[in-house]
């Protein structure tokens, strides 16, 4: 799989304390205003298997694992994602955070999305820019916990 960059030590994209996050190369989306563009390409990043991502994540000291890009469900990483999200959930004890710009409709056509602890869908609309919500940036985009929908007040409790 194609990967943008690691962060090993995350502040910022999860809830529930520091992350490893793992920013996937490539974006069909290619959202007017988006911050990452220089994850759109297909070109850059560097290729990781499946193993070595999942030592990555193995030997994280968090207990969080954020997907973003670019896009993770992209169809040049797609089947290693999917691959991925089944080993977290079932191999080890970490909560995973899943950001796409597909919907969830989409998703669920690939991969149950109750096994995403945290899934945050939708493109990024710049006329619709609220930096006042939790974990995502325009309002059309929505936060499904282990697959049923949420909303900021619960996310705080």
């Amino acid at each position: 799989m194609k990967i943008a960059q690691i962060k090993y030590n995350d502040p910022q994209n999860s809830i529930t304390g520091f992350t490893l996050s793992l920013w996937y190369q490539h974006c069909p989306h290619r959202c007017f205003g988006c911050y990452n563009q220089s994850t759109w390409s297909k070109e850059g990043g560097e290729y990781y298997s499946l193993d070595d991502v999942k030592e990555i994540i193995t030997n994280s000291k968090h207990k969080n694992v954020s997907f973003l890009g670019g896009e993770p469900f992209s169809e040049l990483n797609r089947e290693e994602v999917i691959e991925l999200i089944k080993w977290i959930k079932f191999g080890t004890s970490k909560t995973l955070y899943v950001w796409s710009g597909y919907v969830k409709e989409e998703i669920e056509t690939w991969i149950d999305v109750k096994l995403i602890d945290y899934l945050i869908d939708g493109k990024f609309e710049k006329d619709n820019l609220n930096l006042k919500l939790i974990m995502r940036s325009s309002n059309n985009q929505r936060i499904f916990k282990n697959g049923k929908l949420t909303v900021d007040k619960e996310l705080i409790i």
